[in-house]
């Protein structure tokens, strides 16, 4: 049940969404006055963002060991969900972050947001005190430029597509010291999905999509695959093979163990798509299951490319594949929090079709 929808207040300040953490499906929607900005820092407000998966995983893994609910505190029994947003200052108190500038960064739901902000070569970092503990990751705002006409599809994939990007670079680095093929469960993912794009244009390895038997048509016409196959339906694989595991499904993961003895070369934990997925990995026979953490991944990639080398690569394949969306993904914008409040609650509690994602404005 989502409370406040009608309270006057809403309509001066803004509002935050925040959650019960004790049942994620309960929202209440509360007035956010906004404070008085203090020297070097600057307030944003929200102008969109995508609701995803990867949304709904920051929620569950809340109290972990990168504790989300800490980023963005709420009142007690609350927590505020954090998602990846276009922004636009709308005042500063920092030289360095001129009212009008639009950036991409890690923000709790709701329609601004204030930081204490530090220049950085292609943004700024915020440097609050209670966001520390954040990989610079998270608290990194990239410059955006003013939206076109792939700019909700960027909302959508600008989250998530750098864990392809990395995910690609690493299964090529197992397929030159001797991997044959790649797994890939929940197949229908956005990430997946650009995943396996990615892997299709380096045409070095057959990957295989793993899905549940009512996605299998669409993973199918995507069309990034070598194979689509339910799960439970494949007969064999060609070994060595590359298991990246986008589900957090303990009993899948387990499952493909089982019938795969001594074929799988690695094992990457990457996401947590399914509603019974935990974080701690299985007990499970060689290989060893091993967390694929994407900021960290992209720290040292920088380090080791430079910046500039490793931006342009980046940027180039997600124009690529941004445009490659439009014959599969369709997108429905939807405004205020009722509409944010419904679309996570559904992420939540079902399936959601595998060819449609949700940009909210506040």
């Amino acid at each position: 049940m989502l409370k406040g929808r009608h309270s006057p207040a809403l309509e001066g300040d803004g509002w935050d969404l925040l959650v019960r953490r004790d049942d994620l499906t309960a929202a209440e929607v509360r007035p956010a006055p906004q404070p008085v900005l203090a020297p070097g820092e600057a307030r944003l407000a929200v102008e969109k963002f995508a609701l995803t998966m990867n949304t709904v995983t920051y929620a569950r893994l809340g109290d972990s060991e990168l504790p989300f609910w800490a980023a963005f505190p709420g009142p007690a029994g609350y927590g505020r969900v954090p998602v990846w947003a276009f922004l636009r200052v709308t005042d500063s108190r920092n030289p360095d972050i001129p009212v009008g500038g639009r950036y991409f960064g890690f923000v709790p739901m709701g329609t601004h947001h204030t930081v204490a902000a530090q220049l950085t070569t292609r943004g700024f970092v915020d440097t609050a005190p209670q966001r520390a503990f954040l990989p610079t990751w998270y608290r990194t705002f990239q410059r955006a430029a003013e939206p076109d006409a792939l700019d909700d599809r960027r909302a959508v994939f600008r989250p998530i597509f750098p864990a392809s990007f990395h995910l690609a670079d690493f299964v090529a680095g197992h397929a030159e010291r001797g991997a044959k093929s790649v797994l890939i469960t929940s197949a229908s993912s956005r990430t997946a999905i650009g995943l396996a794009e990615l892997l299709a244009r380096h045409g070095d390895l057959p990957t295989v999509g793993l899905t549940s038997s009512a996605n299998v048509g669409f993973v199918a016409d995507v069309g990034c695959y070598d194979m689509v196959v339910g799960y439970g339906e494949l007969a064999s694989v060609l070994a060595p093979a590359v298991f990246v595991d986008f589900t957090g499904a303990h009993r899948s993961i387990s499952a493909l163990y089982e019938r795969f003895p001594g074929q799988l070369a690695h094992t990457a934990l990457v996401g947590y798509t399914h509603p019974e997925s935990v974080q701690q990995p299985p007990d499970l026979a060689e290989p060893e299951p091993e967390i694929f953490f994407t900021p960290a991944v992209e720290e040292q990639t920088v380090a080791d490319e430079g910046e500039d080398h490793f931006y342009a690569r980046y940027h180039d394949a997600e124009q690529r594949f941004l445009e490659s969306t439009t014959a599969w993904l369709s997108i429905r914008r939807q405004q205020g929090p009722e509409a944010v409040a419904e679309v996570f609650r559904a992420l939540l509690t079902g399936p959601q079709p595998p060819g449609l994602s949700y940009v909210l404005s506040p």
